[in-house]
C-alpha cells in the first residue's frame, strides 16, 4: 500500500509532516546509505515525547527508506492529497528537503536534481514563486561550497 494512502483521511497537515517524512527519508537515501545520523536528524525535525508519536514517525522512516517509489511519485502524491490553500506546506517541505540534503555538509548534485524536481511538481500552480527564488539561489551557489 502506499505509505500516503494510510493518512489518506487525515489533516493537511498530517500529510504534510508524513510527505515531509518520505521525502527526507529519500533525500537522506541519494548517496546509497541512510545513517543514524540522518535518521535521528529526521527525529529532531519532527520531536515527540510520546512513543506512540515516535514509532509512527520510525515506522514511516522504514517504510520510506523500503519503498520501490521514487521521490517524484512521492512529490505527486503529497500535492494530490495537500488543499492549495495550504501551500506553505509545500513551501515547508521544499526547505526541509534542503535541509537534510545539506545534513551530511555535502549537497550532491543528485541531491540538487531530486530537489529541483519536487519543486517542479508543486510549483506548476504558481507564478514567480519561492520555489523559483530557491531553484536560483541553488544555481548560483552551484561553485560556491555550501
Amino acid at each position: 500500500m502506499d505509505i500516503i494512502e494510510e493518512y489518506r483521511g487525515q489533516s493537511d497537515q498530517t500529510i504534510c509532516i508524513v510527505g515531509t517524512i518520505i521525502l527526507s527519508t529519500k533525500i537522506c537515501m541519494v548517496d546509497g546509505k541512510f545513517s543514524l545520523y540522518e535518521k535521528d536528524e529526521i527525529l529532531k525535525t519532527f520531536p515527540t515525547n510520546d512513543p506512540k508519536k515516535k514509532e509512527t514517525i520510525l515506522d514511516i522512516i522504514d517504510k520510506a527508506s523500503k519503498d520501490k517509489n521514487d521521490i517524484t511519485y512521492h512529490a505527486e502524491r503529497i500535492k494530490k492529497f495537500i488543499d492549495p490553500k495550504h501551500e506553505k506546506f509545500l513551501d515547508f517541505i521544499v526547505a526541509t528537503l534542503i535541509k537534510f540534503a545539506k545534513a551530511d555538509h555535502h549537497f550532491d548534485d543528485k541531491e540538487k536534481k531530486l530537489i529541483f524536481k519536487v519543486i517542479d511538481i508543486f510549483d506548476d500552480h504558481k507564478d514567480f514563486s519561492l520555489f523559483e527564488k530557491i531553484k536560483k539561489k541553488l544555481r548560483f551557489n552551484k561553485w560556491k561550497k555550501i
